[in-house]
């Protein structure tokens, strides 16, 4: 499975859509906080494809908290930004 967090329904639906249309499992998240949730009630991802600019909590602090816990350490992320720099 297979988990998107970004904020732009758009782009989010353009994300899981890509992904299940090419064979994957994946699920989309609007912010860190339903992401967070999901995490403690479901199984842990394969991989998490996350947006830098988030409403709330940004990327790099969930990315941080992700790295920090000895369960999703090794868990892979994809980082993505509209960002120039």
């Amino acid at each position: 499975m297979i988990w998107c967090v970004e904020d732009d329904a758009s782009i989010r639906d353009i994300e899981v859509y890509a992904l299940r249309s090419t064979g994957f499992e994946a699920c989309g998240f609007a912010d860190g906080a339903a992401f967070w949730q999901a995490l403690q009630r479901e199984e842990q991802p394969e991989l998490v494809v996350l947006d830098v600019m988030l409403p709330g909590e940004d990327g790099f602090s969930i990315l941080k908290k992700l790295r920090a816990a000895p369960s999703l350490r090794r868990l892979p992320i994809i980082m993505i930004t509209a960002k120039s720099s």
